[in-house]
C-alpha cells in the first residue's frame, strides 16, 4: 500500500469524484422505490455503505492506477463494474424498469468478483480492498432479485 502524500490524497477524492459525479445526473423517483415490494433496508444504509466501497475503490486504485494499462483485463472488469452501477440506477430509479436493474446487479457482481480475483493475482492485500465490495454487490443481487420477483 501506498504511503500517504498530497498527491494519493488528491487522487483518492479524484477516483472517489469519478465515482459519485454520474449519481448527481441520474434523478430518482424515491415515490416509486417506496411502492415496490421489497425487503426495507434503511436508506442511510446505502448511503453509508456506498461511501465506504467507493472509499475502498479508490484506496484500490491509487495503488493499482500505474499498473492498470498492463492489467488489461483488471481495466476492464472495473470499468465494467463501473458502468453497470451507473446504469443499474439508471434503469431502476429513472426509467423504473425492474429487469434490466438486476441483470446489471448481477453484471456489477461477476465484474467485482473478477476485479477481486485478478487482484489475488499480484497483490493478496489489495484485494481485501475489494471483498467488501464483492459481498455487497451479491448482496445487491439478493434485493434486486427480490424486486424482481415480487414486483
Amino acid at each position: 500500500m501506498k504511503k500517504f502524500s498530497i498527491k494519493n490524497l488528491l487522487l483518492f477524492f479524484l477516483f472517489f469524484f469519478i465515482y459519485i459525479i454520474p449519481y448527481f445526473f441520474i434523478s430518482r423517483d424515491l415515490e416509486f422505490y417506496k411502492s415496490l415490494n421489497k425487503i426495507n433496508i434503511p436508506s442511510i444504509v446505502f448511503s453509508v455503505v456506498w461511501t465506504i466501497l467507493y472509499s475502498l475503490l479508490s484506496i484500490f486504485l491509487i495503488n493499482t492506477y500505474q499498473n492498470l494499462l498492463n492489467k488489461k483485463r483488471l481495466l476492464i472488469y472495473l470499468m465494467l463494474n463501473y458502468f453497470s452501477n451507473i446504469l443499474y440506477v439508471l434503469f431502476f430509479f429513472q426509467f423504473k424498469l425492474l429487469f434490466l436493474p438486476f441483470v446489471m446487479c448481477c453484471t456489477s457482481f461477476i465484474s467485482i468478483l473478477f476485479v477481486w480475483m485478478e487482484t489475488i493475482l499480484f497483490s493478496k492485500k489489495l484485494s481485501y480492498l475489494i471483498m467488501p465490495n464483492v459481498l455487497w454487490s451479491l448482496f445487491a443481487c439478493v434485493l434486486s432479485g427480490y424486486v424482481f420477483l415480487f414486483n
